[in-house]
């Protein structure tokens, strides 16, 4: 039986975003873009319809 690894490595601090200078800043962006996304096709919907 093996036993748990009493000193585990700590992971590497993940590089910053290319564009944004947090990965939070990046999610929110995404989240905006999506947000606008649908709102315009949810425009052109009742526009065309």
């Amino acid at each position: 039986m093996s036993t748990p690894d009493t000193n585990p490595q700590l992971p590497e601090e993940e590089p910053p975003p290319p564009i944004f200078k947090t990965w939070g800043q990046m999610y929110a962006f995404v989240l905006i873009m999506h947000a606008i996304i649908i709102s315009l096709f949810y425009l052109f919907t009742i526009s065309y319809s």
